[in-house]
């Protein structure tokens, strides 16, 4: 007997149909049956029943499908609904399914109005629960009722199979297809072992073996019915996301204590999934995954430890080596200002005043009124006129005529008087006044600390109220993590993100340490509490330094929260403290050379107020219009305020002592003599740092009229790091040329040696950032993306099964930070017996 297979249907579940199995010829009716019966069993041992259906125009039929005995209890029903070619015409409408199974009712269409549809049909697998005592052992069909929409009669092929890759288990790989009319849903068969540990967690890895432009809903429920495998439900499950290449899923076992389904759903259009503007190839139905459930590691000690471990170690290295380098630069000063008290009765005196003050602690300290320390305050009158300042003289004489009564101008015009500036000239008005002092350096350690505390409690809380709200709708995509590396631990659901910020907290206690270990152990000439009164070296003033050490730690707390739920909502609490550090350290880079014009604590405080408010406000512009609006406000800000600085710092602070007074004589000055400069140097630098922060602007702009609300915080942040980056260079190259120009005599070993370790700490911190910045930009997630395609950056654990390229953008990125405020402290310390007015100002 001879047999024509070539007709034989080949469907998802690779079972042969009976009614086209075998074509016998006549002959076979002589033969026994079974034969016959053998060779059905062997070709397909769960074989799928198919039978046509005539569907009449506008009716509603009841279809029972034959069903073959179930092979296993683990085995699910899924029927084929597929219409009869027909090539006459093309109907359009739909065909309504519902059939109940086990107890439950199941909904499905078949659309006509989809050619793809039409060819490939439409699947339903049949809910049910495995672990059902009631379930029937044998079936024999199915029983499905019809309705039509359609104008006219149609034909359908129902056929009904057992469906035995519903189950997948542990450690093991699955591959299904999926299409918009045919979901998959697939049930976890736990271990034994399952739900055991406390934390216990598991990682669902689904990654596409064809078709990666296609979208599709995944959605993890209990066991039990209704499963939510239609695009209409599929939100209503207790864990649902989109994926488009590779899906990493998360699952706490405490959370589906006896198993959980996993429901595939494809979308009829993928476009929501792509961010306006980005192109995709021409979409298809069919979309081949692979699937495979493994446990996670349920212990986190040892990457916790050992990264501990680690950031203490080189926290001590650091300490020691600064340690050593200062013990020594203090032995070396000793014998410098025993020497020098011996030869200079000026010095000699000063410093018994400075001692004397420091052990009376009392308002003394903040007044001056020792004749022998006064300082003498230049006047347009009593200048002698030269080539060189008589355009100068002219703009101070002007001052003066308008400032007779306040006097508020006397130490702006001493400043521009001098041919050439010192630190000497540059200290003089923290001498006489205790608040402008203050305001310019304590008055930081006071504010910063208490902004961010109250800026800590609505911040975390809200942080956490959207946790809480994505975990109660199961939304997977209200949270840009790495899920691929997300370990779960107690209320988070990212803890590696969370306690890798360690490193900041703990580096920045460590540099308030070094901040008060330095200010109990200065020379007396140069203890913070006096410095201000004193003649040699730069004054300390280390209230910001210790309002840096305060910014570190709170800089591991806010990021620590915004890792909670990462989003462009929250990213503003991880970026607040790193702005206000960037702006310190701009401010203290400033203040070592310029202690009388830094900036006030309050303004710096409010302008980073409207820096703030303007990031907010970013994310809620969508329209042209209002971008063109809110743009230009933030242009005209911006460019008032490098406008500010920059005329400010050219007129050597004069500008800010009263603003409204002064800026009318310094426009008139640049219209009458515009091609004469007071400064050309400085001038040439005021023109760079204009143009820079010009093209940061434009930058910021451009990149704003892209589709869809653009944030600020990532502009911002990119203007504060140049302007420190440029500043800080600046500063350096000034730096090197004023210890090459100035040898130190026979002792100036040990300086050298000082030297040699602070510009080690800046390398080193040079090294470890352009490190840090590497696995900052290689991110695993985009929040700038859509949630799809942040999840298709998602990546397995980098280090230790634990950490990936975030996390080591934290470590990296915090030591670099305790290293550069490492070489800030120590930078000028080789100056700490220099006269004042042997210091340059630059």
């Amino acid at each position: 007997a001879t047999a024509d297979t070539s007709h034989i249907p080949n469907n998802n579940n690779q079972h042969v149909s009976l009614v086209s199995l075998v074509r016998v010829n006549l002959m076979m009716t002589r033969l026994r049956s079974v034969p016959v019966v053998l060779l059905v069993t062997l070709l397909s041992p769960h074989t799928a029943l198919a039978a046509v259906e005539h569907i009449p125009a506008f009716s509603q039929r009841v279809i029972d499908v034959k069903l073959s005995p179930r092979p296993s209890s683990l085995a699910a029903i899924t029927i084929l609904t597929k219409p009869q070619e027909n090539t006459d015409f093309q109907p359009k409408g739909n065909v309504y399914f519902s059939s109940s199974h086990s107890g439950n009712l199941n909904n499905w269409a078949l659309n006509f109005t989809r050619d793809s549809s039409n060819e490939t049909g439409s699947r339903k697998t049949l809910c049910f629960d495995p672990k059902d005592s009631n379930l029937k052992k044998n079936e024999n069909f199915v029983t499905v009722v019809a309705f039509s929409n359609i104008d006219q009669e149609e034909n359908i092929i129902m056929e009904a199979n057992w469906n035995t890759k519903f189950v997948i288990t542990e450690n093991s790989s699955l591959e299904v297809s999926v299409r918009p009319h045919s979901p998959q849903v697939l049930q976890f068969q736990p271990s034994i072992h399952y739900n055991t540990l406390t934390d216990e967690s598991y990682l669902l890895t689904i990654e596409t073996e064809y078709n990666d432009d296609k979208c599709m809903y995944v959605a993890i429920n209990d066991p039990g019915c209704p499963w939510h495998d239609d695009i209409r439900t599929v939100r209503n499950s207790k864990l649902w996301s989109r994926m488009l290449k590779t899906g990493y899923f998360p699952i706490r076992s405490a959370q589906f204590p006896h198993s959980f389904t996993l429901a595939l759903v494809p979308l009829f259009n993928s476009s929501e999934c792509y961010s306006k503007g980005s192109k995709h190839s021409r979409e298809e139905d069919l979309k081949i995954v692979r699937i495979r459930v493994e446990k996670t590691p349920n212990s986190y000690t040892k990457p916790v430890i050992l990264s501990m471990v680690m950031i203490a170690l080189s926290s001590l290295i650091f300490f020691v080596i600064w340690g050593g380098c200062w013990k020594a630069q203090l032995n070396n000063n000793e014998k410098r200002i025993d020497k020098r008290k011996v030869y200079d009765k000026g010095f000699r005196e000063s410093c018994e005043r400075q001692a004397s003050k420091l052990s009376n602690n009392d308002t003394e300290l903040d007044t001056f009124t020792e004749a022998g320390d006064s300082l003498e305050i230049s006047t347009a009158a009593d200048t002698n006129i030269t080539p060189t300042n008589v355009l100068r003289q002219k703009i101070c004489q002007t001052m003066e005529e308008r400032d007779n009564q306040k006097g508020k101008s006397k130490y702006a015009i001493n400043r521009l008087l001098k041919d050439k500036l010192t630190l000497k000239d540059m200290s003089i008005v923290i001498r006489d006044d205790c608040w402008h002092r203050r305001q310019r350096s304590k008055v930081f350690w006071y504010l910063v600390p208490l902004l961010s505390l109250f800026y800590l409690v609505p911040s975390g809380q809200m942080v956490y109220a959207e946790q809480q709200r994505a975990k109660a709708t199961g939304d997977m995509e209200q949270c840009f993590l790495n899920y691929g590396c997300s370990r779960p631990w107690w209320i988070f659901d990212d803890f590696n993100h969370i306690i890798s910020n360690i490193g900041y907290i703990s580096y920045g206690l460590v540099f308030i340490i070094l901040v008060r270990l330095k200010s109990l152990y200065l020379p007396e000439e140069n203890r913070t509490e006096t410095d201000h009164l004193g003649k040699i070296g730069l004054p300390q003033q280390h209230s910001l330094f210790y309002t840096m050490g305060i910014c570190m730690v709170m800089q591991g707390v806010f990021s620590a929260i915004f890792h909670v739920c990462p989003s462009n909502i929250s990213l503003q609490f991880d970026t607040t403290m790193m702005y206000i550090m960037m702006i310190l350290v701009f401010i203290k880079i400033y203040q070592f050379r310029h202690p009388d014009t830094s900036t006030n604590a309050y303004h710096s405080m409010y302008a980073f107020v409207i820096a703030l408010i303007m990031e907010a406000l970013s994310l809620y512009i969508f329209s042209t219009p209002w971008k063109v609006f809110f743009y230009f406000i933030f242009c005209v800000l911006y460019v008032g305020a490098i406008l500010h600085i920059a005329i400010d710092c050219y007129y050597y602070g004069a500008l800010k002592t009263s603003f409204r007074q002064n800026l009318p004589i310094f426009l008139k000055h640049s219209v009458q003599n515009f091609t004469h400069c007071l400064y050309p140097k400085r001038f040439g630098l005021s023109i760079l740092f204009v143009f820079m922060n010009f093209g940061l602007m434009f930058f910021t702009v451009s990149r704003s009229f892209e589709d869809g609300a653009k944030s600020l915080s990532t502009p911002i942040l990119i203007i504060c790091a140049t302007n420190v980056g440029i500043f800080l260079c600046y500063y350096m190259v000034r730096k090197i040329a004023e210890i090459i120009n100035n040898p130190e005599g026979p002792n100036d070993r040990l300086l050298w040696s000082m030297r040699f370790f602070s510009f080690i700490f800046f390398l080193l911190a040079l090294a470890l950032g352009a490190v840090a910045i590497v696995f900052y930009t290689r991110r695993h997630q985009s929040r700038n993306s859509t949630p799809p395609e942040s999840r298709d950056k998602n990546e397995l654990c980098l280090v230790m099964d634990f950490f990936d390229n975030h996390d080591m953008w934290h470590f990296f990125s915090a030591t670099a930070l305790f290293l550069s405020f490492i070489f800030l402290l120590t930078i000028d310390d080789d100056l700490l017996l220099t006269d004042r007015d042997k210091i340059e100002v630059f």
